[in-house]
């Protein structure tokens, strides 16, 4: 009975850092480089390449297709990636950019 449950949690759990990682990679992709150098952070290819990573770890535990020994292992790395860039990163990136179409500073009117 207590093993089912656990199965169960260590799946929800497993789903959560699924979840977050692909939001954690979407979140790294969507600013320029420069906002990462604005930022004095380690480059776009370089965070977008760990999230990336722990996107595809977080992906390999989802069935838990090397049982919850290994996989959970693959599942804490991502999810140490995955925070290091929400608390570290993504912040920095927030106060230096605004991702969207940049609009023009002389704003006079008309046409």
């Amino acid at each position: 009975m207590f093993e089912s449950l656990q199965r169960i949690v260590l799946f929800v759990i497993v789903i959560v850092i699924f979840a977050a990682a692909v939001w954690a990679l979407v979140q790294a992709l969507r600013y320029p480089p420069e906002a990462y150098v604005a930022a004095g952070k380690r480059t776009k290819t370089f965070w977008g390449s760990i999230v990336g990573a722990a996107t595809v770890l977080a992906f390999l535990t989802l069935p838990p297709a090397f049982g919850f020994g290994l996989g959970f292992l693959f599942a804490t790395a991502a999810s140490v990636a995955v925070l290091l860039f929400s608390v570290d990163v993504l912040p920095r990136l927030r106060e230096q950019h605004r991702p969207g179409p940049r609009r023009p500073t002389d704003n006079r009117g008309g046409w």
